[in-house]
């Protein structure tokens, strides 16, 4: 079954309505010219720092199906996933990689791709693969001369699309595309990508934190990371409308914990899918586990929390930002602001995400941006007092707040 006998017959129009993704580097050997250090790739346990002994040992011991329960407890709607990093090690037995006299870089067998795509169907969760295309700092001299990459954009590219290729062929469309970091590849690796499947999405980060223009070849604009989480109150941070992808610990498995709650995350979360013009797959967490298949401490749970309070409120899934109150982007929220917005996307529908509920219990609005009239409240299916007045509307919050969401429904 592809994503689109799933129901997807347009990955750029559902990547667009996207809100939440789980971003994976799962890495062996990431930086090879730093062996001795433990932080250059994923660890084998919370207790046993040390990282995989080959491409191989690291993709025969990922459960693809383990993976992918936690995505869906998530509420992803997409997992991107490292196919390769810096050092470009391939976690599956790449003929392309083998033909060039190189097959210590990719596995002896095991296909860490084919089981992640085989346990995300049944949840039917697009799979996004994260290559880095400009990296040949970290692959070694005489690695680079047989890949064709040394000082030597052409052959670089040719090794790409003979790599785009491969891919395409033992998988199919069960890839939705691919996410490019360090500016992207040449024009002539996106048109493959196009080629195999003129649907299938690109995304090419430009830079570490928030990126305001979108890269020419690329679908969406997208930002890697924006600023850190930890320890820090979530309202603090500014939002934006690009994808955008936070650490939960660190990018990979190495010894980190969950460095705050779920409803911290839930908070940002809505905060970032309201902002006027992400229609850019919006937040995607950043984690993975270890190669015995734990998670780093905590952050399993949080994923799963996180998961519970995005399923539990209305408001987040198949809507797009709010229109009548839009958030700004760059906006942090400050404690005596209400919230933000988001609407169904016809727009029948706005949905309030009252974050911080007014003392007195009537929550003020202004008039709508957008000049829209409302005729009714609603928290869950209890209709609330609104009146009309001339600087905008007055509403009886409900007495039930949760202290991290309280949505209304304004129609």
């Amino acid at each position: 079954m592809t994503d689109k006998d799933a129901g997807i017959t347009n990955y750029i129009e559902y990547f667009s309505k996207a809100r939440v993704g789980l971003f994976t580097h799962y890495t062996y050997a990431t930086y090879p010219k730093n062996k001795g250090k433990n932080w250059g790739g994923t660890h084998f346990s919370q207790s046993d720092p040390r990282t995989a002994r080959s491409a191989e040992e690291a993709a025969f011991l990922f459960d693809g199906k383990k993976f992918a329960q936690i995505a869906h407890r998530l509420g992803a709607q997409y997992v991107v996933f490292t196919a390769a990093h810096a050092g470009f090690n391939l976690l599956f037995p790449s003929q392309t990689m083998m033909s060039v006299g190189c097959s210590h870089k990719c596995t002896e067998g095991s296909d860490l791709i084919q089981k992640l795509i085989d346990g995300l169907k049944q949840y039917k969760i697009p799979l996004v693969l994260y290559l880095p295309p400009n990296d040949d700092h970290d692959i070694e001299d005489d690695d680079l001369i047989k890949m064709g990459w040394y000082q030597n954009s052409d052959g670089r590219c040719e090794f790409l699309i003979r790599l785009i290729d491969e891919i395409y062929d033992r998988y199919g469309n069960e890839i939705a595309g691919f996410w490019f970091d360090q500016h992207g590849p040449d024009i002539r690796v996106c048109d493959a990508v196009k080629a195999h499947n003129p649907d299938g999405v690109i995304f090419i980060n430009t830079g570490v934190t928030a990126n305001e223009v979108k890269h020419p070849y690329s679908d969406f604009l997208v930002s890697e990371y924006y600023g850190s989480i930890e320890s820090c109150d979530s309202d603090s941070l500014p939002v934006h409308y690009s994808q955008v992808n936070r650490q939960i610990g660190n990018w990979w498995a190495r010894g980190g914990k969950a460095p705050t709650d779920a409803r911290n995350l839930y908070r940002y979360t809505i905060r970032t899918i309201s902002v006027e013009g992400q229609h850019n797959a919006g937040i995607a967490w950043s984690c993975g586990p270890y190669l015995d298949q734990s998670w780093e401490d905590g952050v399993y749970e949080l994923l799963c929390e996180l998961g519970d309070l995005l399923r539990s409120h209305d408001g987040i899934y198949g809507t797009v930002p709010g229109r009548c109150y839009p958030t700004a982007p760059n906006s942090t929220l400050s404690k005596d602001e209400w919230g933000v917005s988001t609407e169904s996307e016809d727009g029948t529908t706005v949905y309030l995400h009252v974050l911080n509920a007014p003392c007195d219990g009537i929550l003020k609005l202004p008039l709508p941006k957008n000049g829209r009239e409302f005729s009714s409240a609603y928290f869950e299916d209890v209709s609330l007092s609104m009146k009309r007045t001339s600087e905008g509307y007055e509403i009886v919050m409900p007495d039930s707040d949760d202290g991290t969401d309280t949505v209304l429904r304004l129609i």
